[in-house]
Formats: C-alpha cells, sequence, structure tokens
C-alpha cells in the first residue's frame, strides 16, 4: 500500500472504524434494540431537541435516511415530534422517557466497547487524540453540524 500520510490516515480511520462499528453495531442492537445511527441521533436529542432538517445536517447524514430513521425510532417510541410553541409549522423531535432509557442503556455499551480501545492512553492522550481528529473536520461541516 502506497505510504502517503493521506492513505495512511484513511486506512487507520477506516480499519479503527471497522472494528468499533463491528463490535459496537452488534452489541448496540443485542442490548438496547437499536443500531448505532440509532444511537447516535438519540445523543443529540438528549442534548436538546430539533428539527429533521436540522438533525440530519448535524448526523451528515441525506435527510430522506434521517427521516426514515426517525420513523423507526417513533415507531419503537423512543421519540416524539411535537409541533413548536414557536412556529406551529415547525416539527420538534424530543426524546421520550423510553428513549432516553434507551440511550443511557447504549452508552453504557459504547463506553464498554471503546474503552479497550482507549485503555493504553491516560486522560490527557485521550483528549488529544479525541481534540486532533474533531479538529481534522472541515469548518463548513462543523458550523452545519452547529447550527
Amino acid at each position: 500500500m502506497p505510504s502517503s500520510p493521506s492513505i495512511q490516515l484513511l486506512s487507520a480511520i477506516w480499519n479503527l472504524w471497522q472494528s468499533l462499528a463491528a463490535d459496537g453495531a452488534a452489541r448496540l442492537r443485542q442490548e438496547c434494540g437499536i443500531d448505532l445511527k440509532a444511537f447516535i441521533a438519540l445523543g443529540y436529542l438528549k442534548v436538546r431537541s430539533y428539527q429533521s432538517a436540522e438533525l440530519a445536517d448535524a448526523m451528515q447524514m441525506p435527510r430522506y435516511e434521517v427521516s426514515r430513521l426517525l420513523g423507526t425510532l417513533e415507531e419503537a417510541g423512543l421519540i416524539s415530534r411535537e409541533r413548536s410553541s414557536s412556529d406551529g409549522r415547525q416539527v420538534e423531535i424530543r426524546l421520550t422517557p423510553v428513549g432516553e432509557a434507551t440511550w443511557l442503556r447504549g452508552l453504557q455499551t459504547v463506553e464498554a466497547v471503546t474503552e479497550p480501545y482507549l485503555a493504553a492512553l491516560d486522560s490527557s492522550k485521550r483528549e488529544d487524540l479525541i481534540l486532533t481528529l474533531a479538529g481534522l473536520i472541515p469548518v463548513r461541516v462543523k458550523e452545519n453540524a452547529h447550527d
């Protein structure tokens, strides 16, 4: 394989993602009844309510895909959709109590899956790794995620 820094970065991220996602996704499905995308969506909704398009932008996913995901989460009773109190044309998506409990179980699962990967790093190195990876995200993407 070519050894350019770009290829090395992509390969390292790909291999890490494949390893984490394989175990993490299977355990989330088994222990919580949700997949990784659902867990991440619930994580966003744990912080605050979102509109569908806004959540799609934050998760960097196509709107139709987020719409399907939200339908599945609503069917499972994990989220609710409510008309905005400030603008009745807008629909806000919120976690239900069942959704919050599912997210908390998922968090325990995700922490158990990721801990072996992080175990060799002290807290300072963990923080540096996270900040470094977050710093690689293009500014345009970061701005869209916080709009």
